[in-house]
């Protein structure tokens, strides 16, 4: 199976057109989504085929791939979707330290919760039982999951620098040091079922002192000491 484009768009993938004259049904769409990401976190990569994923969500197999163009279409679809839900607070970031801190929260809480839940778990380890066969699979997960969600990030961190929130800065460094703080070693143990899955407050905890310590490390000239935690 031929590796993705890597120049396609990283938007979550919209209905394709069903055909002349018939615009795509956006319910077929959502249910095909669904099922499968049912099927993707799974953990079974036999599990993940167009005709399940048509069976799953109730439509025929030529539907699936009018909407979707091809199983590679439809997993990459899958992974955007699950990382715009986790990075939507970084699509409005506010100005000032009090609002950049509380989006950074925002945005870690929601990345942690995934992060240790059974579905990313699974998927981890599914990747890892395929590493040398499935190729693609690994490089779309990492390069549209992974990557994408760091250079977001950093992204957003530039956009606080040139407004003054932070001072100027790596800002792909920043953000992975950020993203390496909030995660710590948890994924070795998850995956090797070394260590129990934190809960909420553990997560929160862990991704705020993480927020404190970019927030003084990058704060403005003079203001690192005066840094506002109010939220």
């Amino acid at each position: 199976m031929p590796t993705p484009d890597a120049g396609a768009s990283d938007r979550p993938a919209a209905p394709r057109s069903a055909g002349r004259g018939r615009p795509p049904d956006p319910a077929k769409h959502a249910a095909i989504l669904a099922a499968a990401r049912r099927l993707f976190f799974s953990g079974s990569i036999q599990a993940l085929n167009i005709e399940a994923v048509a069976r799953a969500s109730g439509v025929s197999k030529v539907t699936v791939y009018s909407h979707f163009g091809d199983l590679q279409g439809l997993i990459r679809a899958v992974v955007l979707l699950q990382r715009s839900e986790m990075t939507a607070a970084l699509d409005d970031l506010p100005s000032g330290q009090r609002g950049l801190r509380q989006a950074l929260i925002e945005l870690g809480c929601a990345l942690m919760g995934f992060l240790s839940s059974d579905d990313y778990v699974a998927l981890q380890r599914m990747l890892a039982s395929l590493a040398g066969q499935e190729n693609w699979l690994g490089t779309l997960v990492y390069r549209d999951g992974a990557e994408a969600t760091r250079d977001r990030l950093a992204a957003r961190l530039a956009e606080a620098s040139a407004r003054g929130d932070l001072r100027a800065h790596d800002s792909r460094l920043a953000a992975e040091q950020l993203l390496g703080m909030w995660q710590g070693i948890q994924t070795t143990g998850l995956l090797s079922g070394g260590c129990p899955r934190p809960n909420a407050e553990e997560l929160r905890r862990r991704v705020e002192c993480g927020v404190e310590v970019l927030l003084r490390a990058y704060a403005p000239e003079g203001m690192d000491r005066k840094i506002d935690r109010s939220v």
